[in-house]
């Protein structure tokens, strides 16, 4: 009898034990499809080979100790959302990298100078302002502009439009930044501030007109301003809860473009659990500013291009600042375009 009543409660345990994996698969497999659905919601671009992003091997052989994603990030500065098409792409108003460092569990954003004079390749074959890379061939030809110049492994991006900005700060209901009098006397469009030294709650227009000030100083500062707005963003976006956060989410997938799939989203999402969220490091190229550039030049109708001091110094700096390599040896490919640019537009004495 005792024997009968102790099989009796094994078979229970095991319906009872049964029941939970399969209760607990279903609600995996049901949030798993939950999330999927809200993440086809974004505007998907084709996947990227080194080869296609044309990752140079000498690079691949430098970095590929460390367990580093760096993932290109282009702000558009259309005002229709993210109308990017084969026919009319549009300038990237930011060029940001955003590094993963899965050993260290940190983020880095390094912010590239949209001005710096770069050599972009196939099919425009001609030298240009960085910003105009997307412009002229997308994302595509954007992150084979950074690769070549920079000696970067991208070959994932996300795309936004300033219009997003608008939205994702509108969404987490707007958010605080320390503003100087002369950045609250920017009559520019929809500032709409005017007053002294403080911190100010802006919406999201606010936000948008906020990131393009550079006439009161340079577009270095700009660079930070924007920075500035997206640690901001994190802040708001730290203190919702779940539900809060997967509102916001779909509602800003269909404005963000990118090339990453399902998986890869979801297990950077998963990582990014583990990371330091809280202490981003965040970078300019070249890291000294105005001081980088030797000259300014127009060239093909256009105006600023900086001619830099240094590309290989840039190169050095970009790995050092996100590889921690001191002693980083810019590859063939990087000197040759140097000194062609030196060649074309005068070289530094």
């Amino acid at each position: 009898m005792k024997k009968k009543k102790k099989r009796n409660k094994t078979k229970i345990l095991l319906i009872v034990a049964g029941t939970l994996i399969g209760l607990i698969a279903v609600i995996g497999i049901s949030g798993n499809l939950y999330v999927d659905s809200l993440l086809n919601k974004t505007n998907r671009s084709k996947k990227l080979t080194d080869e296609q992003a044309m990752v140079n091997q000498e690079v691949k052989d430098q970095v590929q100790d460390h367990k580093i994603v760096n993932i290109a990030l282009f702000g558009s500065d259309n005002q229709d959302w993210n109308e990017w098409t084969d026919t009319e792409m549009q300038r990237s108003d930011a060029t940001k990298i955003i590094s993963l460092d899965f050993n260290a569990k940190k983020i880095k954003i390094t912010s590239l100078q949209r001005d710096t004079l770069v050599y972009l390749p196939e099919p425009y074959n001609d030298y240009d302002k960085l910003n105009h890379a997307h412009w002229r061939g997308g994302p595509e030809l954007a992150i084979q502009t950074i690769n070549l110049n920079f000696d970067m492994d991208i070959t994932q991006y996300v795309g936004f439009s300033f219009e997003a900005t608008v939205k994702l700060v509108d969404l987490v209901g707007g958010i605080d930044l320390y503003l100087t009098a002369e950045e609250t006397h920017q009559k520019i469009r929809d500032l709409q501030i005017d007053g002294d030294d403080g911190v100010y709650h802006l919406n999201g227009q606010q936000v948008k007109e906020y990131c393009r000030i550079r006439t009161i100083d340079d577009d270095f500062h700009r660079m930070k301003r924007q920075n500035t707005v997206i640690m901001a963003i994190l802040t708001e976006l730290r203190m919702k809860n779940f539900w809060e956060l997967m509102d916001i989410v779909e509602d800003m997938m269909p404005w963000i473009e990118t090339n990453l799939t399902n998986d890869q989203i979801k297990n950077y999402i998963m990582n990014l659990l583990t990371f330091d969220l809280k202490h981003i490091d965040q970078y300019q190229i070249p890291s000294t500013g105005m001081e980088a550039i030797y000259k300014t030049v127009e060239y093909n109708d256009f105006s600023p291009l900086y001619v830099m001091d240094s590309y290989q110094q840039m190169v050095k700096d970009i790995h050092e600042n996100i590889y921690e390599m001191e002693n980083y040896q810019p590859s063939t490919k990087v000197i040759e375009l140097e000194k062609s640019i030196y060649e074309k537009f005068g070289r530094p004495e």
